[in-house]
């Protein structure tokens, strides 16, 4: 994976050479930023499944049992603090949706 790559392609030398240092590596891993791209670029985009088509629970009206939330959904935010508490908000409430459905409480 991409991850897994970045980490030991990337990791400065000699900083996996013990078990033990994978957490402290994790945690502070270097990254080299080596220029700025314009904010056009971050802001996320829209597109996805449109609003109308799921009900309050995030779930999908044509497809019962099916969960949507975040990106997934057709909805415009800038990126970063906002777009991220949006989207793990939406995710918490499409996992209790997804809960109520499977206790048949939906």
């Amino acid at each position: 994976t991409v991850r897994k790559a970045l980490l030991f392609h990337h990791s400065p030398p000699g900083s996996l050479s013990t078990v033990e240092a994978l957490p402290g590596l994790l945690k502070n891993f270097p990254i080299q930023l080596v220029a700025r791209r314009p904010l056009a670029e971050a802001i996320s985009s829209t597109g996805g499944v449109a609003l109308s088509a799921i009900d309050s629970s995030f779930m999908l009206k044509r497809i019962p049992g099916v969960f949507v939330a975040g990106e997934m959904l057709d909805w415009h935010a800038p990126t970063g603090g906002f777009l991220i508490q949006a989207c793990v908000s939406q995710g918490h409430a499409a996992g209790v949706g997804a809960r109520d459905y499977l206790e048949g409480k939906l």
